[in-house]
């Protein structure tokens, strides 16, 4: 496999992966802004994974990629998406941290799991910045050119996140070399709900 290029999710850090380089990966983890142009494995989640497809799609040339709990594209109400995502960037701001956090993870997205956050490790201005300018209803879609990545991929995502289930049955509708993993009783955070599963994923996907 090389080297895992990790793209983490929103509130990600880069000891997330952590627990791949203690499966024997090899992982580097870029800054969001900063993706390499070419790889071996680019690995993208939620957020990440957004991020990931855009660069595929505008040439960043890597031997596979991996992306887990994506959309290709935005179908809601993106003035109400928005100003969600404005509630939420005003609340990083100013909010009290340990409430923030708490209602954060408490989205049902997340299925009751949850990743202890510091407030000291994060820039709250930039996190704001994140969900204003990196939201699914202002990042382009990609689903008139997701037929451009003909790298093999393998799109992950958690049975218990519904949406995410069906956008990544769409995803791998489209590619024209996909495999699908759907990680049973997982929700959104499926590289973190099931591990050692995902680790086995990655491996055999590489093989």
């Amino acid at each position: 496999m090389g080297v895992i290029t990790a793209l983490h999710g929103f509130l990600g850090l880069p000891e997330d992966w952590d627990f791949l380089r203690r499966a024997g990966f090899v992982v580097a983890t870029p800054d969001l802004s900063d993706i390499p142009p070419e790889g071996d494995t680019l690995l993208g989640y939620s957020l990440g994974g957004r991020l990931a497809l855009r660069a595929l799609a505008n040439g960043a040339r890597y031997r596979r990629a991996v992306i887990v709990s994506a959309a290709i594209s935005f179908d809601g109400d993106v003035a109400q998406r928005r100003e969600q995502d404005e509630h939420w960037a005003e609340r990083f701001e100013r909010g009290e941290w340990y409430s923030v956090m708490r209602d954060w993870n408490a989205q049902a997205i997340f299925g009751g799991h949850a990743l202890p956050r510091r407030e000291s490790d994060f820039d709250r201005t930039d996190l704001a910045r994140q969900l204003r300018e990196w939201s699914p209803a202002v990042v382009p879609s990609i689903l008139d050119r997701v037929r451009e990545i003909t790298i093999p991929v393998l799109w992950i995502a958690g049975s218990r996140d519904t949406k995410y289930v069906a956008e990544a049955r769409r995803a791998v509708s489209l590619l024209p070399d996909a495999k699908l993993w759907i990680a049973d009783g997982a929700a959104h955070r499926v590289p973190w709900e099931r591990p050692e599963e995902f680790a086995a994923q990655l491996r055999a996907f590489a093989e």
